[in-house]
């Protein structure tokens, strides 16, 4: 790191001192009118911030040449190299790329260097990408810096954690909760967990920050999971707690669409189900229900219950007070009743609410648990239909979410779901974790998930859920029949 300036002060006061002297044996030499206030005044003040501008020119290059810190020699070397290469080169970033593989050997005898190295070394690539696209290239070389820099965090002890903490240069997230007193490795390891989940976002196929986070983790290597395991169900749950009031307004400015797809698809599978008797559905799960965005399409299609079932209880909160008439969405210039006069319109849009997460759900704690009366609805055992808006993001690999629903369904119940799409080559392993910590999943990834456990493809299409400054998101929507109940007491 460049020696702070407050280190030349007093080499600069000793300059101060010789032009004042300077100019005092002037001023006897030349005569009073050199002094007047208006010469004088801005002649010193210019003379005085050029001498400090050289002293701080000197001083960088001087500290950078004669350092003997072999991370800061390559870090600087590696800005001239960058420096050198035009913005249009395919080469551009392989100086960073090198960096990163360079710096990894000296980390065990200079890590506190090899920290900063990194840390400034990120924050070069990141301010020059400031409203870019991709470029796999760049992301590259960024993913293996994130990934160098967490492995050299997780290498520092509880008193070196601590130090980097308390320096007023550092990237760690959290390091104002530090305590000289209370020595800990925990914040940087936190950090660590942080930049190889950056890493696995910027390029998915490094197998390297796969295995250093099973690691951290404390996971074993054939286990799943590591950068691409979901957050824990109570991240979850606070992430939503904290913006439920402001989640509808969020949306509708991102043009979300993704209630109304899922609603017209879910229509579209009752009118094409064979052997149809009713054409309603006797009952649903919005799973991930949210605000109740979703259950306003779902309700006019579901003559039984209409469970909805989220991780946040704020969120539960706000869909509780929807009515046939009011909230969840509905525009209030129509009466349900004009379309539907059966239908009371303070009647509850969903018939039961439940804070759980969605792989805890079961039919005791679902729709089990309802007291309904059976002359007013048709009762099944199991959900006929189970809904998933934009909730499949929050999930890395979905095999045993698909297990859940198909437990909890019936035989032919349909599962309508969206996701944001990656391509085959984007995302290896089925699905893949991006910067907004959301994750994408492949077409043939979410198929293989749902048929081994008993479900069917039986519509598929290409969305846009919504937009991202300025731009579409990429996403799909699938339907899916389960060809056999997931209820095991039948089997």
């Amino acid at each position: 790191r460049r020696r702070p300036l407050r280190d030349f002060a007093p080499h600069f006061l000793t300059c101060l001192r010789c032009f004042f002297v300077t100019m005092l044996i002037w001023n006897r030499r030349s005569g009073p009118s050199f002094c007047s206030f208006s010469i004088f005044l801005p002649v010193a003040t210019k003379v005085m911030f050029d001498i400090l501008f050289l002293l701080f020119c000197f001083s960088a290059l001087s500290s950078a040449r004669s350092t003997n810190d072999p991370a800061e020699i390559l870090f600087h070397e590696a800005v001239a190299r960058f420096q050198r290469i035009q913005p249009t080169d395919q080469k551009r970033w392989k100086p960073w790329s090198d960096i990163a593989e360079s710096l990894l050997p000296l980390i065990d005898e200079y890590q506190l260097q090899v920290v900063g190295a990194f840390e400034e070394s990120i924050l070069v690539i990141e301010r020059e990408t400031i409203g870019q696209g991709d470029d796999a290239t760049r992301d590259s070389a960024l993913c293996k810096l994130y990934y160098g820099y967490a492995k050299v965090l997780a290498s520092l002890n509880a008193d070196q954690c601590t130090e980097l903490a308390l320096s007023p240069h550092n990237l760690l997230i959290g390091s104002e909760t530090a305590d000289k007193k209370s020595p800990s490795t925990k914040l940087c390891i936190e950090n660590a967990e942080n930049s190889l989940r950056n890493a696995a976002s910027l390029d998915a196929t490094n197998q390297d920050v796969e295995g250093l986070l099973k690691f951290i983790l404390g996971e074993s290597e054939t286990s799943s999971g590591g950068v691409h395991k979901r957050k824990p169900k109570e991240f979850v749950a606070e992430l939503f707690d904290s913006f439920a009031e402001t989640f509808d307004e969020k949306l509708a400015s991102l043009e979300y669409k993704v209630p109304e797809l899922v609603g017209y698809a879910s229509q579209q599978f009752l009118l094409g189900k064979n052997n149809s008797v009713e054409k309603f559905y006797g009952s649903a799960l919005d799973a991930g229900c949210g605000t109740g965005l979703t259950g306003r399409y779902l309700r006019p299609l579901v003559k039984g219950p209409l469970i909805g079932v989220d991780a946040s209880q704020k969120m539960l909160d706000i869909a509780s007070s929807c009515t046939l008439s009011h909230g969840c969405g509905l525009k209030e210039s129509k009466s349900l009743n004009e379309a539907r006069p059966n239908y009371n319109e303070d009647k509850r849009l969903y018939d039961g609410l439940f804070a759980l997460d969605l792989e805890d759900m079961k039919i005791e704690n679902t729709l089990g648990s309802l007291d309904l009366v059976q002359s007013e609805s048709r009762i099944t055992k199991e959900f006929e239909l189970i809904t998933a808006a934009d909730v499949l993001v929050y999930f890395g690999k979905l095999d045993s979410l698909f297990e859940t629903f198909a437990q909890i369904s019936s035989k032919g119940a349909g599962l309508v779901f969206s996701c944001e799409r990656a391509s085959n080559e984007e995302a290896p392993l089925g699905w893949r974790l991006l910067p907004s910590g959301r994750f994408a999943h492949t077409k043939r990834h979410t198929i293989e998930a749902a048929e081994s456990v008993g479900y069917q493809l039986v519509a598929y299409k290409e969305i846009v859920p919504r937009m991202e400054k300025g731009e579409e998101v990429k996403g799909h929507l699938f339907t899916f029949s389960l060809q056999h109940s997931g209820n095991t007491d039948e089997l």
